[in-house]
């Protein structure tokens, strides 16, 4: 994975958050199998490919053929907000949670060669951004590729 951030979507609101995520792209598989030993819904089940899908379709057509495609007025993106797949912010909250708090207790194999602080602060970042908006019940997704 090249690159993720995060998005949420509350109501029809839609932010993609600057801040990028490498920490957590790079150990995703690892921090998917600490999500296994702690219980809790894999990190990669949050991860939204749509830019991913629409680079690769981007590149099938012709150099001469392409032409820039409008933008959808609501994301500001050539997507929409339905193209993209959603996950509850609640949910995501466990995992986070979980990760954060496991991480500042133990130093775990499965991520072992990450930058112990990097990946903590990339955590809490998606903590501290989603958290006031998980009462609202919005909903959120790391955005690969972006």
């Amino acid at each position: 994975m090249s690159a993720m951030r995060l998005a949420t979507l509350e109501q029809r609101h839609f932010l993609l958050h600057n801040a990028t995520l490498q920490p957590l792209a790079e150990h995703m598989n690892g921090l998917d199998v600490l999500c296994k030993t702690l219980g809790v819904t894999p990190l990669s089940r949050f991860v939204d490919l749509t830019a991913l899908e629409f680079q690769e379709a981007a590149s099938l057509i012709p150099a001469a053929e392409a032409t820039p495609l409008p933008l959808d007025p609501e994301t500001g993106l050539p997507w929409s907000i339905e193209d993209m797949a959603w996950y509850p912010i609640s949910t995501g909250m466990t995992t986070l949670e979980a990760l954060s708090g496991h991480l500042q207790r133990n130093r775990p194999r499965e991520v072992s060669g990450a930058n112990h602080r990097q990946l903590l602060d990339a955590l809490t970042f998606c903590e501290d951004q989603l958290r006031p908006l998980e009462s609202e019940g919005a909903q959120f997704h790391l955005a690969a590729g972006q």
